[in-house]
């Protein structure tokens, strides 16, 4: 009897010095962030968005090891807001006037693609367990996967279809201002830039 006493006490203390150990650090922390920006490099870009798409998503992320009991257990609810953007990039589109017949052709990737995707992340509940925590690489993983899962289904959405809609109107817009001026439109779709003799 008098060991699981003297044991008891010694437990006592050891919890006593972890919780006074685990305050003192977190009184005592000191936070320094600095920050610089490095430029790489600019470059010229033409890209005509079309359509512009809201995104919501709810992650429920739930890890545990050995037992699904919460010193074991890391928990993440988060909710990813995004704003998709599907158009057509006219980087390797170009026009070509052809003076003696009036014709523009234009050279287009008729292909309408994903331009940005823009997102921020909340994290309503996020709980870690004493021998199971985030480290930062599975939370940037976690971004990537909700990046990656609102791609996918802006793809499997009718997105691009009203991107291609919106496309032909530009065309089509193209084609009244030619004729308006006295001129042809021709177009090029998913061709190589052939030039004019």
């Amino acid at each position: 009897m008098k060991y699981l006493f003297y044991i008891f006490i010694s437990l006592c203390l050891v919890g006593l010095g972890f919780y006074i150990g685990n305050n003192y650090k977190n009184t005592n922390s000191i936070s320094k962030t600095d920050q610089s920006i490095l430029l790489e490099r600019i470059k010229d870009v033409f890209k005509v968005v079309y359509v512009e798409a809201q995104f919501n998503e709810i992650i429920n992320h739930k890890d545990y090891t050995w037992f699904d009991l919460s010193p074991f257990r890391k928990i993440a609810m988060i909710r990813v807001q995004a704003t998709v953007h599907a158009g057509i990039d006219m980087d390797s589109s170009r026009l070509v006037l052809d003076e003696n017949t009036k014709t523009v052709h234009f050279y287009l990737d008729t292909t309408p693609v994903i331009i940005s995707i823009e997102h921020t992340m909340d994290y309503f509940d996020l709980q870690q367990g004493s021998f199971n925590y985030f480290k930062p690489e599975e939370l940037s993983g976690l971004e990537e996967n909700a990046k990656s899962f609102i791609r996918q289904k802006a793809q499997q959405s009718d997105l691009l279809n009203r991107c291609s809609s919106k496309r032909n109107e530009m065309i089509q817009l193209m084609d009244d201002l030619a004729k308006g001026i006295g001129w042809k439109l021709n177009l090029h779709p998913n061709k190589k830039i052939v030039p004019l003799n």
